[in-house]
């Protein structure tokens, strides 16, 4: 009787390469000798980190020397020294972030506190209007000290159409600065407690200008049905009580030679308000060199054209 054996049988008793070992040394052959020495893993491909070891060694020696491994040290040295750096910036914010919400749970609690043991109280005039308003504690009975930001009213140009003088009535025109008096009471109010009061005027070129009238050391005289005065730095400025508001007056309010102003009444004596057209286009052309910023330009050349306090023209 005879036997065979078939040539798959024969491949598996002479222990042939499997396919999956086939294919791996097909990988393999595909690495070059130096590559094949830093393939660690044995799988015929270089990984990331594999392929990084390939390219230092740049001599092809299919090892890395001394300096590259001292290179590749400081390199992580470094990454440590920066991670630990970060850590403690992290650490940092998070610490201002407890301090910043402490603060603020402090200062509401504060505010709760302060809330309970202080009431607001208001000056009367003798007509019961009421003015001013101050922080007092309800068990002493005192004020409470607090820092508040400087306080500033408006004052516009008013006209009085009619003016009694001997029983008559004189309706020629009177131009004058007016406040209305519920903002003049609290303003003096706040003059006589020591706070810092500023007068703001606004001129119809745009043109604002605020000054100080009221601070610690002004001198303050107010009386409710006569006039009243501020003198502050050696200026008087005096409120005299009209017909619903109060007119304002004095040297410190007025405008000086070269400034802006609407009328006559806002210069200085000998002072006339008037536009000077050489100052004018002098001011404009400076405007037109601003190329830098043109959409400024406009707005400039228009707020060059206003009348100015200047000494009055003399006639020959």
């Amino acid at each position: 009787m005879t036997s065979s054996i078939s040539p798959a049988s024969a491949s598996e008793d002479d222990g042939a390469p499997t396919d999956n070992t086939s294919a791996g040394s097909r990988k393999a052959d595909r690495l070059s000798t130096v590559s094949r020495m830093y393939d660690i893993r044995g799988d015929g491909e270089l990984d990331e980190a594999e392929l990084a070891m390939r390219h230092m060694d740049t001599s092809g020696r299919g090892y890395l020397t001394n300096e590259k491994v001292y290179q590749l040290m400081q390199d992580h040295v470094q990454t440590q020294r920066k991670l630990f750096q970060f850590k403690r910036i992290i650490i940092g914010l998070a610490v201002l972030v407890v301090i910043l919400a402490l603060s603020n749970l402090g200062t509401s609690f504060a505010a709760a506190i302060l809330s309970k043991d202080t009431v607001t109280k208001t000056e009367e005039t003798s007509d019961g209007e009421e003015f001013g308003a101050d922080l007092i504690d309800k068990k002493t009975k005192e004020k409470v000290g607090t820092q508040t930001a400087n306080d500033s009213i408006e004052v516009n140009r008013a006209t009085s159409l009619c003016i009694e003088e001997d029983s008559e009535l004189n309706c020629a025109t009177d131009s004058y600065l007016s406040v209305p008096e519920s903002v003049v009471k609290s303003m003096f109010y706040k003059c006589l407690t020591g706070r810092t009061v500023n007068v703001a005027r606004t001129f119809s070129s745009g043109h604002v200008k605020s000054i100080n009238i009221c601070s610690s050391s002004t001198n303050v005289e107010f009386n409710e049905f006569d006039r009243s005065t501020l003198e502050n730095y050696g200026e008087s400025i005096h409120f005299d009580p009209m017909d619903g508001d109060y007119k304002v007056s004095g040297d410190g309010l007025l405008q000086q030679e070269q400034e802006v102003c609407d009328v006559d009444e806002d210069c200085l004596v000998n002072l006339a308000c008037y536009k000077n057209q050489t100052s004018i286009i002098g001011c404009q052309d400076i405007c037109k060199r601003k190329r830098w910023a043109p959409h400024r330009v406009e707005a400039c050349v228009v707020s060059c054209d206003h009348s100015t306090c200047l000494q009055e023209a003399i006639d020959e």
